[in-house]
């Protein structure tokens, strides 16, 4: 049963990491109003029209839930005149960066209105969202509750957007990355060694993502794949420290008693006890991308000089388990003559100053269970 001064959940992921099968299984609770992907810029312009049309049978991204809205819990936080109430679509990407001490009155406003919606009707706000990792500390500075951080092998994670290519261009996920790793703060280098070249911050959001699409659409997949281990590198550095809870989605789906440990977990830090029975596995998404995973991995993480914040004394040990299979026990794939063709053509689009650099050593190996030697 929920507490009766409920405390608000805050669900935090990266895309195509298991959040919306997180998130159906907390939305399944009694009592509770979980809240979906509440810093997606859609907000700004949503309507109860709209919000019936999005369903996950109709989405095409292989999702849970069936024909029931993603967005049915926003209904009564509706602006008249359109999109949700407070929500600002700068609140997507634009603040995702955003510093633990740093203050930002108008989003805080607006989680403060979904959480007070959820409270007046006597429900445990759920907040799910793979837009919250860089900001996970600032969101536990302000409103205290109980942070899941879910977490994924990163390759599968990376091969299950690039998958949904319709054609040989970016999705939307490897565009978001592209504009996430053109504003980590202090990371301007990195930025333009992996992309090619800067990009302009202060414009609004759409114009930013149609200016990485433009340059960056015939991209090879190596620029992709290192853009995303960039982000996802530092979105887990700064969201693990804040963390009451990791999930780790692969073992969750695969391992029954740790499914139940993770649900007893949930229930002793916030009160909800959601069912985890039905979690399956995906199959491995096939390694058919030419990219040199092992190369790829140690040249972001030398790039960004992590070797000490992956396996020193206070690394996360999550955080080297979920890199040691990128490091170590991935067959990369074969690259053909048309394959290497297209990574040389990489260098006029991102990548030429990893590609160029020397590969450092490694600071240390790993078996193929992920444990340190």
């Amino acid at each position: 049963m929920p507490p009766s001064d409920p405390t608000t959940v805050f669900i935090h992921s990266g895309w195509r990491c298991s959040s919306t099968y997180v998130w159906h299984r907390f939305r399944a609770s009694p009592g509770v109003r979980a809240y979906y992907e509440p810093f997606h810029e859609q907000l700004a312009r949503v309507t109860a029209e709209t919000i019936n049309a999005q369903t996950p049978d109709n989405s095409g991204l292989r999702h849970p839930g069936g024909e029931t809205p993603y967005l049915r819990e926003f209904d009564v936080v509706l602006d008249p005149a359109g999109g949700v109430r407070g929500f600002d679509p700068g609140f997507a990407l634009d603040r995702f960066w955003i510093e633990p001490e740093a203050s930002d009155l108008e989003q805080q406003v607006y989680v403060e209105g979904l959480v007070a919606a959820a409270r007046e009707r006597g429900e445990v706000p759920v907040l799910a969202c793979c837009r919250t990792l860089g900001r996970a500390g600032w969101l536990k500075r302000r409103f205290d509750g109980f942070h899941i951080v879910l977490i994924r092998d990163p390759v599968q994670q990376w091969l299950s957007f690039y998958s949904l290519r319709r054609r040989p261009r970016p999705t939307y996920f490897e565009l978001c990355h592209y504009v996430l790793l053109s504003e980590m703060e202090g990371c301007g280098d990195v930025s333009v060694a992996l992309l090619g070249e800067g990009f302009e911050g202060a414009r609004p959001l759409t114009d930013r993502i149609a200016a990485v699409r433009a340059r960056l659409k015939r991209a090879p997949a190596s620029v992709s794949f290192q853009a995303f281990l960039a982000v996802w590198l530092q979105s887990y550095l700064k969201a693990l420290p804040h963390a009451d809870l990791v999930v780790d989605v692969d073992r969750l789906a695969r391992d029954q008693a740790y499914a139940r440990r993770i649900e007893t977990a949930i229930e002793d830090g916030c009160g909800l006890r959601p069912d985890f029975l039905d979690c399956r596995a995906p199959a491995p998404h096939p390694v058919s991308p030419p990219v040199a995973w092992r190369k790829a991995a140690r040249a972001v993480v030398d790039l960004m000089n992590l070797h000490e914040a992956i396996i020193g004394p206070q690394a996360p040990p999550i955080l080297f388990r979920k890199l040691a299979p990128a490091f170590a026990a991935l067959t990369p794939a074969p690259v053909g003559g048309a394959a290497r063709l297209r990574e040389a053509m990489g260098a006029l689009v991102g990548g030429a100053s990893v590609a160029r650099a020397p590969s450092k050593a490694y600071a240390a190996t790993a078996r193929m269970d992920g444990s340190r030697r």
